[in-house]
């Protein structure tokens, strides 16, 4: 695979090999690469014409559906950046994020008019109106109009209100600028490497250099009509590279489901419509909690991969009993990365893997251990801060020269590292070990919440005199929220409750909403007079 390419391009190189195949799988229907191909000239030719060009970031907050794809890549073909957030980013998040990004289009599903429409009240901003029935015939049309009119019933379409089905319509254009794969081509949100909200800045080159690396990761060398469940979101690097762009890139189907349905999975197993799937532990527990997953159908499923800041060992050997049990070659393989490499440096492989171990480093990509204050490389076995170098790393923070400085190290042979703030260590056969973050970012269901978001909002009220988040394994979840709050005894923490619960989910997201508040009158300090979190964690 090419990998010095826009992301379209690599797939335009997929459509002149394979026209005919199907590239994408969603409800029943197929698109191949010749048709997605078309549907993605007829976006960027509407783009352009709207005045987005390659000086343009566009926001996509959308679910994993047919337009979702044509846009994404649309906007990567006239040279624009995609900003990709989550869809229930609530209005205040993402005025902040639109407006720290510069960006003036937001694409959605129909059904968030409603939740976004207050974003309009500034006159520069266009609103794209996405239908997910628009592939489809009638009768599903007439249904999601029908089960959806409440929120359909507000909208008026307008020269700031535009409908996503009506850029479908434009002429196929051959028009194809050159485009630098090396240029920043995606904005997605994290914690950076310190647990600070940061957007990070991801080129073609890199999220294709992860893509080159899907024939190592699943051990196969060809992927026509085989299906990855892409139900990781986009707004996810995992999602957004190994979920879609790395089958599109080598030839395979992307089966999109944008809300995971643990049945509907299974369903699709049994007509083997799913060979790989990518998820966080829940969505593989879901799946064990179903009686129907129980099957020689299994056989269908090649290979699963989990991440997340807690994976526990006995839900991958339940997993890979049940593999065993009904003849399946696939186990529940871990990896490990961050989003400032695409999501991933190291997994575990059929060939080679250790399942208390985050598995080796991808081809391409070292993977060392420093010493947290020195930044001396560590021997084997001994912990320390792990750093990454290799061809997916990303070309920085967005306007955060002091953040980059202290992110990125140059060693005495020039080469570049990013210092990645989680604590680990290799063993001498060359796997991975990850043992905890130093940053203080916790991943809720997959979705990386920040303490400091929280803690910074809370402190905004005026009956809370100190509060603390820290994260508390789940295991449904990974890990959930747990506050805490100490008050000036004046307020009832009942009522306390719901609005810092109503805070939370109206300026940062559901994934932050705290599964326990616990009050005290006072916190736990280091010695240099700190929050002391890691005590916190223990209580």
């Amino acid at each position: 695979m090419n990998t010095n390419l826009s992301l379209y391009d690599a797939i335009k190189d997929t459509n002149a090999r394979i026209p005919q195949n199907n590239a994408l799988l969603f409800m029943d229907k197929f698109i191949t690469y010749e048709a997605l191909i078309k549907r993605i000239n007829q976006v960027s030719e509407s783009l352009l014409k709207l005045k987005i060009t390659s000086k343009d970031v566009v926001t996509m907050a959308m679910p994993n559906i047919f337009e979702a794809i044509y846009a994404f890549y649309a906007v990567n073909k006239i040279g624009a950046i995609c900003h990709m957030v989550h869809p229930f980013t609530p209005p205040n998040q993402m005025r902040r994020f639109m407006e720290k990004t510069g960006s003036k289009t937001l694409i959605v599903v129909d059904t968030f008019y409603d939740h976004y429409k207050e974003l309009l009240a500034d006159s520069s901003i266009t609103m794209i109106l996405a239908n997910p029935t628009s592939e489809f015939g009638m009768i599903k049309k007439i249904g999601y109009k029908l089960i959806n009119a409440k929120k359909l019933k507000g909208i008026v379409y307008s020269d700031k209100v535009l409908s996503f089905n009506a850029l479908l319509k434009e002429s196929s254009i051959t028009r194809n600028d050159e485009i630098d794969p090396k240029r920043t081509a995606v904005y997605l949100h994290s914690g950076g490497t310190l647990g600070e909200p940061k957007t990070i800045e991801l080129s073609s080159f890199a999220i294709n250099s992860l893509a080159a690396k899907t024939s190592f990761i699943l051990g196969e060398s060809q992927f026509s009509n085989k299906y990855m469940l892409a139900v990781l979101p986009m707004f996810h690097g995992f999602g957004l590279c190994m979920g879609v762009h790395a089958m599109l890139c080598n030839g395979g189907i992307n089966t999109l489901m944008p809300k995971f349905d643990a049945l509907q999975a299974i369903k699709l197993l049994k007509k083997n419509q799913i060979n790989y799937v990518i998820g966080v532990p829940s969505l593989f527990e879901n799946l064990l909690s179903k009686p129907e997953i129980r099957g020689t159908h299994l056989q269908n499923l090649h290979q699963a991969f989990v991440g997340g800041d807690y994976v526990a060992l006995d839900l991958k050997n339940r997993f890979d009993r049940l593999m065993k049990e009904f003849g399946s070659k696939a186990r529940l393989l871990e990896g490990y990365g961050l989003t400032e490499v695409v999501t991933v440096c190291s997994v575990n492989t059929l060939k080679e893997h250790v399942q208390t171990s985050v598995g080796k480093p991808l081809p391409g990509i070292d993977m060392k251990i420093v010493d947290v204050e020195t930044r001396a490389i560590l021997e084997t076995n001994v912990p320390g801060e792990i750093i990454v170098a290799g061809d997916t790393m990303m070309n920085g923070y967005l306007e955060d020269d002091e953040t980059n400085a202290s992110t990125f190290l140059i060693d005495d042979k020039s080469k570049k590292w990013i210092l990645t703030g989680d604590f680990g260590f290799l063993d001498s056969e060359g796997y991975v070990h990850f043992k905890q973050r130093l940053k203080r970012i916790i991943k809720v269901s997959g979705i990386p919440v920040l303490p400091a978001e929280i803690e910074n909002l809370l402190m905004n009220f005026k009956e809370i005199k100190e509060v603390a988040a820290v994260g508390v394994p789940d295991i449904e979840k990974g890990f959930m929220i747990k506050l805490f709050v100490v008050t000036d005894n004046s307020v009832s923490t009942a009522i306390l409750n719901e609005k810092i619960h109503k805070a939370i989910k109206s300026e940062l997201s559901m994934y932050a909403i705290p599964k326990e508040i616990v009050y005290l009158d006072s916190l736990p300090k280091t010695i240099i007079g700190k929050i002391d979190t890691r005590k916190l964690e223990t209580m």
